[in-house]
């Protein structure tokens, strides 16, 4: 055993497997030795810039954290929805350009009679003329919710109902820009249009009483809370003893059909006063006397909409550190890692030659005694084993092998002239 294992130093360590290899860890350590700014002056401005690399890494990792969570919550612009309706119409029986009266009652083909319903719309840009300044509007991501209620004989037509209704939460179709409806039919339709606007989180319609004291009439309910807090506070209505109780005055009575109540049970009390918003009605004419009419007129309606351009830069920030950049700065840190090794390195060399020449006896002294202590620890002398500052290793000197060795000699040689 002790044979293989010398062999095995001779060879040297064995080489390290690929997995093993990976698992290595690179050194990162990038300050300078202390003490060696009394030497080195630029020492100094390396630590400095260290330090200032420090406060940059904080700020920026704050900075992204704080981009993050703006991120999932956008900020809003107010922009114009123009909304524009129109009809198309197919193998109507006024597209026939025979005058045959035969002709007209020619059922053997298989066109038939049909028209669709289309409804889209544009975002207008702020401060530029349309449509140059407009885009087309997804409709799925402004509306909630889209109604339409046909004035037909449903006995007439076997084709479906006579209303038709899209609700966003419940719907699994992708996002859209135009909102269609198509039916069977060869006669004018009076139609009606509900359009829900969406918005996230939900505003409510105030009630009357309650808007002249908020002073605003569409607000989200936690908006709403908020300024009947500052109404309570500006007039002094939270009760003195009990922090949690809200004694109203003759306003808020009349309003709330009570004198007093729980600031817990607030929410609750508003909920009566806060309805959902009105949709947006629009009367429209199915025309079938030509292929496509076109509604004469244009609604405009104020949407709040994600500010795109806003979130696409949070977004180029949070994802500016693409592979190369990392791989740069990677590589840059173990340059430096890699020169202050070898500053470190140097500063030893230093010390170990600038001691040697103050005083070299004794310096030689403890130096040797050094290296027996780790030859020590390194062979395996062990106090707990009976033989204290034994230099090798007891099981290795129980056999004879170990006495052949070419470093015998030379102890003999050097106990012999050290008695």
């Amino acid at each position: 055993m002790p044979h293989q294992q010398q062999l095995q130093d001779k060879r040297g360590p064995a080489p390290q497997t690929e997995s093993q290899s990976k698992r290595v860890k690179r050194p990162v350590d990038r300050s300078l030795p202390s003490k060696i700014d009394s030497f080195v002056p630029e020492a100094k401005l390396y630590a400095h810039l260290l330090a200032q690399e420090k406060k940059m890494d904080a700020a920026v990792s704050s900075k992204r954290l704080d981009l993050a969570e703006s991120l999932a919550a956008t900020p809003k612009l107010s922009r114009t929805l123009r909304i524009f309706v129109e009809n198309s119409a197919t193998s109507q029986p006024t597209f026939s350009a025979s005058n045959n009266v035969d002709d007209l009652l020619d059922f053997s083909s298989d066109s038939t009679p049909s028209w669709t319903l289309k409804v889209y719309g544009f975002l207008l840009a702020p401060d530029k003329v349309y449509p140059e300044g407009a885009t087309p509007a997804k409709l799925s991501t402004i509306m909630r919710a889209i109604q339409v209620k046909m004035a037909r004989e449903t006995s007439l037509y076997a084709d479906g109902a006579n209303s038709v209704e899209w609700r966003k939460n419940e719907s699994k179709q992708k996002d859209f820009d135009a909102f269609e409806v198509t039916r069977k039919g060869d006669a004018d339709v009076s139609i009606k249009i509900a359009l829900h606007i969406d918005s996230n989180p939900e505003k409510y319609k105030i009630s009357s009483e309650l808007a002249d004291i908020v002073d605003v009439k569409l607000d989200t309910k936690a908006n709403v809370i908020m300024r009947l807090w500052q109404y309570i506070k500006m007039h002094g209505l939270q009760d003195a003893e009990d922090k949690r109780q809200i004694n109203f005055d003759d306003t808020l009575t009349k309003m709330f059909k009570t004198k007093k109540v729980l600031l817990t049970h607030l929410p609750d009390l508003l909920s009566a006063h806060l309805h959902p918003i009105e949709p947006i009605t629009i009367d429209y004419t199915i025309k079938v006397d030509k292929p496509r009419t076109v509604s004469p007129q244009a609604y405009d309606v104020q949407v709040e909409v994600e500010d795109v351009e806003i979130k696409a830069k949070i977004t180029r920030v949070l994802e500016g550190s693409t592979p190369a950049n990392v791989r740069e700065i990677a590589l840059i840190d173990d340059e430096i890692t890699k020169l202050v090794q070898r500053v470190t390195q140097a500063k030893h060399k230093r010390e170990f030659m600038l001691a040697f020449s103050k005083d070299p006896v004794e310096f030689i002294n403890n130096w040797i005694a050094s290296q027996t202590r780790d030859l020590e620890a390194i062979l395996g002398g062990d106090p707990q084993l009976g033989v204290g500052g034994n230099r090798i290793n007891i099981e290795e000197a129980r056999r004879a092998s170990f006495y052949k060795d070419n470093w015998v000699n030379e102890a003999v040689f050097h106990y012999l002239n050290s008695v």
